[in-house]
């Protein structure tokens, strides 16, 4: 019988947001991209890249919206340009995907 540690269990949002957008990114890159650029391969490596920048600005806001001591206002301005800019870069190539050039 021995002494049970009592570890603090972090959150551990990175992680998990960075697998989601690599998984959504490959599906997003394969059915939407891949299409639109005629390679379904390229379409998905450019999507898994995009699911995991995706994925990794999302779990930054997640750790530090958990941890609000440890932001500062300098931080918290660059993680929302951040999502912004992932927001704007998934739109784009969605209306890329979608626009008549052929």
């Amino acid at each position: 019988m021995g002494k049970q540690n009592d570890h603090k269990q972090e959150n551990q949002w990175m992680i998990l947001a960075f697998a989601i957008g690599a998984a959504l990114g490959s599906l997003y890159g394969a059915f939407i991209l891949g299409p639109a650029l005629d390679s379904v391969a390229e379409g998905a490596a450019i999507g898994i890249a995009m699911g995991i920048g995706a994925g990794v600005s999302l779990g930054t806001v997640l750790e530090f919206g958990t941890r609000p001591e440890k932001r500062n206002k300098k931080e918290s301005k660059l993680l929302i340009a951040v999502v912004i800019a992932t927001l704007i870069l998934v739109l784009s190539t969605v209306f890329m995907a979608y626009s008549g050039t052929a």
